[in-house]
């Protein structure tokens, strides 16, 4: 049973960010039911580089939006992505050193940032992107 299902209130009414975050939300089910499921540590590091890669990749969509119809928030959007970035390239050397996470602790961080992030910076940019009938 996955740990987070997507509904239409996490949308932000721009078809290829919500497809986007769609994959995100599955990508962290998966991470949960792998940590659930105690499987080995190289699983789950490669794991956890595919929602890097993934999440790096959704971030790039967003700012080339961004910049394209001048996002005014378009810096501090940037910055709360690094951050984001950051934590979870610092789990995966976590991993790769040998930390073995605990669900309700270290990976509790994955839904909840990509959940927030969609809440409190996202809403905004899909709003303002509509304005720019982006959808």
């Amino acid at each position: 049973m996955p740990f987070v299902t997507w509904s239409e209130e996490y949308s932000v009414n721009v078809k290829v960010i919500d497809q986007q975050h769609q994959k995100l939300l599955e990508l962290v089910n998966g991470l949960h039911a792998a940590v659930e499921s105690c499987i080995e540590k190289e699983q789950l590091r490669q794991m956890l580089v595919e929602l890097v890669k993934f999440t790096a990749i959704h971030f790039s969509t967003e700012e080339e939006y961004m910049k394209k119809y001048d996002y005014p928030q378009l810096a501090s959007h940037h910055r709360e992505h690094r951050i984001l970035l950051r934590h979870l390239n610092d789990l995966v050397n976590a991993v790769s050193g040998g930390f073995r996470p605990t669900f309700y602790s270290d990976y509790d961080v994955s839904t909840d940032w990509a959940l927030l992030h969609i809440e409190e910076h996202d809403r905004g940019l899909g709003a303002f992107l509509n304005s720019k009938n982006v959808y």
